[in-house]
């Protein structure tokens, strides 16, 4: 990925609020080098941050898989808050006192992060998977450069209840629907479900959470721009199709309103698993949750699938695969690690990205970064989860976009961005004011240039 943005300078440290003095770009210094070679022989200690622990089990499965091929190798993990991850990390960078390794949850940030200085340079470990067709490492690729390599890779696909579709006389997915398709069985959902016995007061057709990457994400990644000459540039005027569906679907009161989901902290899992919507577009990582869920008790039982996510109906490139979005959740390296920690350090984030970490992720019905035939032989085999062709199918074959492009000043649009997404969903604002807002607003930044 070149950065040949045309932006005017933006401080970096005001961004994250980072206080980094002496600082190039991530890791340029000889602790990040290399040249220390691991010793598996070698008693070490690494530590490595997660969140949620007693609740997200993958940080914990990737120290596990690890310890048991390199018994010399301790993986210590140390909790961090979930919603306020960035920030103690960040404060931790600030002052040097950054775990060993350290995910990446999502690209928003990545840029900021690569140039805080505190972030060790991984080409080396990049060159051996950057021919393995079994994963993508390029959204980490700055000049040359990666401050971190994908362990997950979770991408945006449709979960339907094949019973409440049934029962209702709609017909299912088959893997060719556009929005427009999605939309006439919403509807059709919509006058059927009560006569099948639902509530039409609680029980929607669709669920469209709130989050704006459910509108602004897809809109990128199917309309085939590339976001140099229009994300970067501030023209947004390909988000205007995808919000006039999505305020559609609002307005026929096919989903629950964005007003009501957002104020009243709708939580997906549940509107999903108690079966108060029959189809709901989400990422991958939800499957483990309702595998867990189901087993549990906290979402019903009933037959449940993946389906590819509908596709633009107004697209004029085709594609051999769905295509969808997702940010890879990727593993980075502090620059402050030398000698045999950093070996070991590096050596567990090449872990982490390849078959074996992968495998033990699938265990746990986690969608990994690297896909294989045994990587989906082991998630399939998860008790609970769909196995049908056409989640097989959506599992496997997507063209994943990014849902935040990489570049300078991405984290401030993508924040001017929600801005117009809650005026719009709210519809205190029309499409094209507020899309119109945010375009100056990010001027007014200095992030753009004429």
């Amino acid at each position: 990925m070149k950065l040949n943005r045309v932006f005017k300078a933006v401080a970096v440290a005001s961004v994250l609020g980072l206080a980094l003095t002496g600082c190039g770009g991530g890791g340029d210094s000889a602790a990040s080098s290399g040249s220390d070679s691991f010793d598996k022989n070698a008693k070490t200690e690494i530590t490595f941050a997660g969140w949620s622990l007693s609740s997200t089990p993958e940080f914990q499965t990737l120290a596990d898989a690890f310890m048991a091929k390199y018994p010399n190798v301790k993986v210590n993990v140390k909790e961090y808050s979930a919603d306020d991850y960035d920030k103690q990390l960040t404060a931790d960078i600030s002052s040097g006192s950054q775990p060993d390794v350290f995910p990446i949850k999502n690209l928003q940030k990545y840029y900021t992060y690569s140039q805080s200085g505190g972030l060790a340079d991984l080409a080396d470990i990049a060159s051996t998977y950057k021919s393995d067709k079994n994963i993508d490492i390029s959204n980490y690729e700055l000049d040359g450069k990666y401050y971190a390599m994908p362990y997950r890779q979770d991408s945006w696909v449709l979960f339907y209840n094949k019973d409440m579709m049934e029962k209702a006389g709609v017909a299912t997915p088959d893997g060719t629907w556009t929005w427009d398709d999605y939309t006439k069985a919403a509807e059709e959902l919509k006058d059927k479900l009560p006569a099948a016995g639902y509530d039409a007061n609680s029980v929607y057709p669709i669920y469209q959470h709130n989050w704006q990457s459910v509108v602004q994400a897809f809109a990128l990644a199917q309309t085939g721009y590339k976001p140099d000459t229009n994300f970067f540039k501030a023209k947004f005027d390909y988000m205007k199709p995808f919000y006039q569906r999505a305020l559609k679907w609002q307005d026929e009161k096919l989903t629950i309103d964005w007003n009501t989901s957002n104020t009243t902290s709708v939580q997906y899992q549940a509107q999903f698993g108690t079966q108060k919507a029959a189809m709901m577009p989400m990422g991958t990582w939800y499957a483990a949750t309702l595998v867990k869920q189901q087993k549990s008790g906290d979402a019903d039982q009933f037959t449940w699938g993946i389906a590819p996510i509908p596709q633009n109906p107004d697209s004029k490139t085709k594609s051999d695969k769905p295509v969808t979005f997702g940010d890879p959740t990727g593993l980075a390296v502090s620059s402050k690690a030398t000698g045999q920690k950093l070996a070991a350090a590096k050596e567990f984030v090449k872990f982490c990205a390849g078959e074996g970490s992968a495998e033990a992720l699938a265990k746990i019905a986690t969608t990994p970064a690297y896909f294989s035939d045994n990587v989906a032989k082991t998630y399939f085999s998860v008790d609970g989860m769909a196995t049908d062709d056409l989640t097989k199918q959506a599992w496997q074959e997507h063209d994943t976009k990014p849902e935040n492009p990489v570049g300078e000043g991405s984290d401030t649009i993508i924040s001017l961005l929600k801005d117009a997404h809650s005026s719009i969903m709210t519809e205190t604002s029309n499409v094209n004011d507020a899309l119109a807002k945010a375009t100056q607003n990010i001027k007014d930044q200095g992030l753009v240039t004429e």
